[in-house]
């Protein structure tokens, strides 16, 4: 007796277990054979332009007098050139100019074109954008000398040239006499690119 309920039990767990199996099984096989349907939208990227304007002086200074008297003349020229790839309006001001002797400085601005190196103005060509003191030179981009390549605006790979004339005016409050030397304090000009 004991046997066959031993026989019974163990046909009951077996049993038990098949249809545990058999569930298992139809329940997977439910699953797999669901309908379904995808849709991707692919290869998305996001890249932002750029904003910059570069130029051929090396960190080298346009001009740089000293011991000047009335009638002295510096002229240099300088190519910018602009890289960015968003279009761009380009303003030229002077940061630094501090120093006493900024207004009898002289300056003219030309704008043009020009296929000497840095400094050598031999070929360049161009007409006037600035006339004036150096003191009375714009000092930051609101006011800053609007500048273009001719069509408003500056594009990749846009270059124009600068000529840079300073001259010290014959004006005897240049002369610092005691105190000793004026001059303008060490100063940059600056062509500032804003995105249009």
């Amino acid at each position: 007796m004991a046997e066959k309920t031993r026989a019974k039990r163990g046909r009951k767990v077996l049993l038990t277990l098949l249809v545990v199996g058999v569930v298992g099984s139809l329940a997977g096989f439910g699953t797999f054979s669901a309908f379904s349907s995808t849709t991707s939208n692919d290869n998305n990227y996001f890249q932002a332009g750029t904003v910059y304007i570069t130029d051929n002086d090396s960190n080298a200074a346009m001009y740089n007098l000293t011991n000047a008297k009335p009638g002295d003349t510096a002229t240099s020229c300088i190519t910018v050139t602009y890289l960015g790839t968003l279009d761009a309006v380009v303003h030229l001001y002077a940061t630094g100019v501090t120093g006493p002797l900024a207004p009898y400085v002289d300056l003219t601005v030309d704008q043009g074109t020009s296929s000497s190196p840095f400094g050598d103005c031999s070929t360049f060509s161009g007409s006037n954008i600035y006339t004036g003191t150096l003191a009375g030179f714009p000092s930051d981009y609101a006011s800053g000398l609007v500048t273009n390549p001719g069509a408003g605006f500056w594009a990749t790979n846009d270059s124009v040239t600068y000529r840079f004339t300073v001259t010290l005016q014959d004006n005897n409050a240049a002369n610092g006499q005691g105190a000793g030397p004026l001059d303008t304090g060490l100063h940059s000009f600056v062509w500032e690119a804003q995105n249009t």
